[in-house]
């Protein structure tokens, strides 16, 4: 079996060679549940650079990560409204890469934080006005 730990460590060992940085810019389920203190800003993978955590705040491209609809599951039963364009949708937020889009760094905000810390099983890219699953 295969942890975690595991995962991560492979993943330390491949960022020289592929850096990048991503900061979360909205916490969906603090939005909607306020039970747990908000992720805003929270940034990674833990090797990135300040500078390079700066680089996502203001020339990253935008992702999000989804889970398979337990975020909204909860906020229905509690009476809330959901956008059917929101559905799934946990984090968002910016990241960059020295690697052209489209490489498997991209999916670091799934697997650094997304998929650990929420269970999100999928990211997507926004790509002029709609979002494109990797």
């Amino acid at each position: 079996m295969i942890s975690m730990a595991m995962i991560q460590a492979a993943r330390a060992a491949e960022f020289p060679d592929h850096p990048y940085a991503w900061v979360i810019s909205r916490d969906r389920d603090h939005e909607l549940h306020g039970t747990s203190e908000s992720e805003v800003g929270t940034a990674g993978p833990r090797q990135a650079t300040e500078e390079m955590l700066e680089l996502a705040r203001t020339e990253g491209r935008r992702w999000r990560v989804l889970d398979a609809g337990d975020i909204d599951a909860g906020a229905v039963a509690d009476g809330k409204d959901v956008d059917p364009d929101e559905r799934g949708v946990v984090y968002e937020g910016r990241i960059w890469t020295q690697d052209e889009p489209g490489s498997t760094v991209d999916f670091g905000p799934l697997h650094d934080f997304g998929e650990p810390n929420y269970g999100c099983i999928e990211i997507e890219y926004r790509e002029g006005d709609r979002w494109v699953s990797l």
